[in-house]
């Protein structure tokens, strides 16, 4: 690691498993002081228990004023925020035609409707050098079938940052997101290693493994810092180039 994240006060949502839980022990490494926040607290304490000093703050994101109280408990605990990393989210496959009203209403409130609240609180307290990291999809990117609702909640997500970044680029804020491809976690590992996505993803991409929690984590630092200073409005894809290409071989 080298300490290019030293200084600053970061948020990392969505913290207790998977690519939140690997983000915030990566900006720590990086020399961040985080507030790692998730509704599952038990997750929140075995982040910790990985050996970096964190600060942890659990509640349910879809409450209403939740994230106002996230942004005060990082003020309170480690100093106003320069640095927000919104993860927390939900995935799933489903198509339109078996999609719900409220299945649409779950989708866009998990993604979407978070990390618009988590950022509109940002937005209020962030000044020059702030950076903001949203997380979009490759599915929102390139289009997969039977993802409709969650395919676009996360599109959306990528013209929020792009928004946000026309917004505040003057303030000296900037506003990224990530889109993951294929990523081991607790929600993918059954079906990654029943082979499920082995025709539709794995094999049909440039580089034919599955993604790490690390991988989309070290996209988070690099652009959460100042080595992505002239960086603002982009969704960056870590996909092992499924989202760019169509590999035969």
């Amino acid at each position: 690691m080298t300490g290019r994240l030293a200084g600053r006060t970061a948020i990392v949502t969505g913290a207790a498993s998977g690519i939140g839980r690997e983000t915030a022990l990566v900006f720590a490494r990086e020399g961040a002081a985080v507030l790692a926040v998730d509704r599952d607290a038990d997750g929140l304490a075995e982040t910790v228990a990985q050996g970096e000093e964190l600060a942890v703050f659990a509640i349910d994101l879809t409450e209403r004023g939740a994230a106002a109280a996230v942004f005060a408990a990082c003020a309170a605990e480690l100093g106003p925020p320069d640095t927000v990393a919104n993860i927390a989210g939900a995935a799933g496959d489903r198509g339109i035609e078996h999609s719900t009203d409220e299945d649409l209403d779950r989708y866009v409130e998990l993604n979407l409707g978070i990390t618009f609240r988590m950022c509109r609180e940002a937005v209020a307290v962030l000044g020059e050098g702030g950076s903001i990291v949203n997380t979009s999809s490759a599915v929102a990117l390139t289009g997969m079938r039977g993802t409709a609702p969650y395919s676009a909640a996360k599109a959306a997500i990528s013209g929020l940052a792009r928004q946000l970044a026309a917004d505040h680029g003057r303030r000296g804020i900037r506003v990224n997101a990530v889109a993951p491809g294929l990523i081991r976690t607790p929600a993918t590992a059954e079906r990654i290693d029943a082979g499920v996505f082995d025709e539709t993803v794995t094999r049909s991409r440039p580089l034919a493994r599955v993604g790490t929690p690390r991988d989309v984590a070290n996209a988070f630092a690099f652009l959460a810092s100042d080595d992505a200073a002239f960086i603002t409005g982009v969704t960056l894809p870590v996909c092992g180039g499924w989202t760019t290409t169509r590999f035969r071989g």
